[in-house]
């Protein structure tokens, strides 16, 4: 045994509500807001782009793309590994596609009025690029450490 503890590995996810609306009665944005506030929990499962390598336990952020207000919306942890599931886009489902997800627990997700903005984001990291085209980019520890610090405390 090499007495070596795997870190916890922080990752940015992504959400573009020009792409997908998240507005499901059950399972969309406010129903999950709701939850959150009142029991501290709730379950999604989201696409994680390319990567294979997010693990139970490793920390999720989520942030807000596409169209005004942009910036981070909600945090989590991963209670899955990556596995192979039905694609979020209808049309690509229906032709057979398959994405990559993992199933978040999510802990705290904001009103969109008052989300932690973009440029708040620059400060916290300005060599982090924070505007991905897809989920499941790694960022580094030291941006997570800055990143964790400032949503504790937003």
């Amino acid at each position: 045994m090499s007495g070596m503890v795997s870190e916890r590995k922080t990752w940015l996810f992504t959400w573009n509500p020009n792409l997908w609306a998240w507005d499901d009665p059950v399972y969309g944005y406010d129903e999950m807001m709701r939850e959150v506030s009142s029991c501290g929990i709730s379950y999604c499962k989201w696409t994680c782009g390319t990567t294979k390598s997010i693990l139970p336990g490793d920390r999720i952020f989520l942030i807000r793309l596409g169209k005004a207000p942009k910036g981070m919306v909600a945090s989590g942890k991963a209670i899955t590994g990556v596995f192979e599931g039905t694609h979020w886009d209808p049309e690509k489902a229906i032709a057979g596609k398959k994405a990559r997800r993992v199933y978040i627990a999510f802990d705290k997700i904001l009103p969109e009025y008052n989300i932690l903005k973009m440029e708040e984001l620059k400060n916290i990291s300005s060599e982090m690029y924070w505007s991905s085209q897809s989920s499941g980019v790694s960022i580094p520890p030291a941006v997570a450490e800055r990143l964790e610090t400032f949503w504790e405390e937003f």
